[in-house]
Parts: C-alpha cells; structure tokens; sequence
C-alpha cells in the first residue's frame, strides 16, 4: 500500500514538472513569435546621453559668454526660442502621425521626430543661454529696472525646476519600465484607433471623470482648459512682446491693436475659468470632508492657483482705473474692466499697491510653475501618457505574457 502511494506521488510529480516544461516552452514559443512579429526594441528610442552633447553645451556656453560681453542682442535668445517652438511643435506633429496611425515609412518618421526633439530641446537651452547673457549685460550696464532683475533670474529658475522635475517624475522614472518592457512596443503593435478614442474621450473631454461625478468633472475641466489656454497664449505673447528684438512694429503696445485685444480677451476668459474652477474646487473640498472622496482633492494647488489667478486680476484692475476705465480699448479685458469700477481713488491705489502687488504676482506665478512637479499637479502630464497607454490592449496583453515568461523561467531555474 505504502509502495502505491509513493509510485502515485512520483507519478504526479513528473506529470507536474512535464506541465511546467511545456508551459515554459510554450510560453518561450509565444514571445519569440511576439518578438518576431512585434520586432525586438522596434521604437528604438533611446534616451542616455552621448558624446554629441557636448557640442552644444559648448555652444551654449559661448552664448552666455557673448551675451555676458554685450556681442548679442535680445533678437538672439528669441530667435533660438522660436527655431526651438517651431521644432519642438513640428516634432509633436510628426510624432502624433507615427502614434495615432499606421501611415507612412515607419523608419523615416521616427528619425524625424527625434531629429526634431534633440534639435528643439538644444535649440531651448542655446536660448536661455542666450537671454541669459543679454539681460545678464543689460542689469550690468544699469538698463534693467529692479523689478525685472529680481525676475529674471526667479522666472530662469522656476522654468529649470520644472523642466527637470517634469523629466524626473515622467521620463527618468519609467526609464526601468522601458528598458524591461521597451521591445514589445511597435509601430504595428500599436492600435491606433483605440489611441485616437482614448485622446478624445479620456484626456480631451475626460469622459471618465465625467462618469464618475459631473461636478468633479466640470471643476476640472475649467481648471486644466482655463490653465491651458492662458499657458497657451502667454507661450504666443512672449514672442509678440518681442517683435522689436526682430526690428519689427511693437503691436503689443497698440492697446487698441485688435490682435492685443483678443489677447486681453483670452487672458481675462482662461483666467476667469481658473478662478471659477478653483472655486468650486475649494468648496467641494468642504462638503468631501471627512469623506472617502476627500482623497481625490488638492487643497494646496487649488488655493495657490486661486491666488494667483485673483492677484492678476486685481492687478489688472488697478491698471485699468489708473488709466481710463471708460476707453473701449479696455472692453476686451472684461473681467478687469468689471472690478476696476469697484476702485475708488485709483490714482492713490495705484501708486501704493501697483508695483508691490505686481511683484507678488509674478513672483508666485513663478513659485507655481516650480511647485507643478512638487505635488498631485504633476498628474496633468503623466496621467495622459498613463491614459493612452492603457487603451493598448495588445501591448498590455504582451507584457503581461513577458511577466509571466520571466517567472516561470525563474521558478523552473529554482
């Protein structure tokens, strides 16, 4: 009896190490077909840095220098700044070709849009270096005013504590997800259907916020859209600000000129849409109190944004009643135009709180760009690519199988 039961057992242990055998090979003969029809890093998208770097940190530096000794003029540091825009956008574009479809030469697109990339990202740093050195100069030879020399260097230093925290928190961090999962994802593995819907309905409309609580989704929705349109035409006014620097007619100066009023008119609409936005934030963070949805509020960044938005208003208004309040060419800034009415004595006003108040603003506008990496604003970036990502169900189905290969070898090896 004794010697059956230990036949049985010897017996079930072979049938079960036969069953191991043929799942690991099974599932080896799967993944070298995924690889085979996928191709193994097919992207081929690699983000180290090489010796080439070294050139333009070269011609950066020369730039600072240059700019330090007066041999530059501010048309210089924008020049670069719009070759870096134009090249950056024109890469988006090519990148959202090879993304969201199947069309064109796979090889060609994704040298161009790297191509693009690395030309736009230098082409932005050549440009700080560049205004770097030019205001540097400007400030030395006593042609820079207080305000704008305390900043400059505040704003420099915002924008690099973004950019370094975006890259840290969106790229470095998923670099070790790349390089374990990197050769599954294709050009032909991607759907590009499903991309193009889960860009529309999940990170366009939030469409899935939207079935979750249409509140949330509303107050969202005016934050990130009041937030993106008032970065979006900050991004166009800077170059516009800086016609001159081109030798060309300063139209932002033309307070009537019809492109500055639709200016002032998107500026006071995407602002009034933060402002709202953030109110109703802060008020549902009241009612959540205490409740499981308190978890998905954001106090901080709804209360700093709010100063911030509120401040450009009042500052806006207190410009406004200095002035005229009665010109036309203030009707576009409609929400300004609407508190400058409420400010009695705005000659006083101004002269007291005009320039404090326009320092505190654009001193914690900065403060706020530095602080989208700090806390749960980040998600604004990382949550589309996360989005997009999970609509491939091929990818995710392949990487599950990838996992699963990899533990089944290490079980087999113990």
């Amino acid at each position: 009896m004794t010697k059956m039961a230990g036949d049985d057992s010897n017996n079930m242990a072979e049938t079960v190490h036969s069953q191991e055998r043929t799942a690991v090979l099974g599932s080896k003969r799967v993944m070298s077909r995924l690889r085979q029809s996928i191709g193994r890093r097919a992207l081929d998208i690699k983000f180290s840095p090489t010796s080439s770097s070294l050139l333009p940190v070269l011609a950066a530096v020369g730039l600072l220098v240059l700019g330090v000794a007066g041999k530059l003029n501010a048309g210089w540091g924008y020049g670069l700044l719009l070759v870096a825009a134009l090249t950056l956008g024109f890469g988006v574009i090519v990148f959202s070709i090879f993304v969201f479809t199947h069309r064109f030469d796979t090889a060609s697109l994704r040298t161009s849009f790297m191509g693009m990339f690395r030309l736009g990202g230098w082409s932005y740093v050549l440009a700080v270096s560049a205004l770097s050195g030019y205001y540097i100069n400007e400030t030395v030879a006593g042609r820079m005013e207080a305000k704008w020399i305390v900043f400059g260097p505040v704003a420099l230093a915002a924008i690099i504590f973004l950019d370094w925290g975006i890259y840290r928190l969106v790229v470095r961090k998923n670099l070790p997800t790349w390089a374990r999962f990197g050769h599954l994802v294709s050009r032909n593995a991607i759907d590009p259907a499903a991309m193009r819907r889960t860009l529309v309905d999940d990170v366009i409309l939030h469409q899935a916020l939207f079935s979750v609580s249409g509140f949330r989704w509303f107050k969202h929705t005016l934050i990130f859209w009041g937030f993106s349109l008032m970065f979006a035409a900050e991004l166009i006014a800077a170059f516009l600000r800086e016609l001159p620097a081109f030798g060309m007619r300063d139209i932002w100066s033309e307070t009537a000129n019809p492109i500055r009023l639709s200016f002032d008119f998107v500026y006071d609409l995407s602002g009034l849409m933060v402002l709202i936005g953030c109110v109703l934030a802060l008020i549902w963070r009241v009612v959540v109190n205490g409740k499981p949805e308190q978890q998905f509020s954001d106090t901080p960044t709804a209360a700093f944004l709010f100063v911030v938005a509120f401040s450009g208003f009042v500052l806006e208004a207190i410009r406004i009643a200095a002035v005229d309040p009665t010109s036309a060419t203030h009707s576009a800034s409609f929400v300004g135009l609407a508190m400058a009415q409420m400010i009695s004595a705005p000659d006083a006003v101004y002269g007291l709180v005009y320039e404090p108040l326009w320092l505190f603003h654009v001193l914690i506008s900065c403060v706020f760009i530095a602080y989208v990496p700090v806390k749960r604003l980040i998600h604004s970036c990382a949550t589309p690519v996360g989005r997009l990502m999970n609509s491939q169900k091929g990818l995710l189905a392949a990487k599950k199988m990838d996992s699963l290969n990899g533990m089944l070898i290490r079980d087999k090896g113990d």
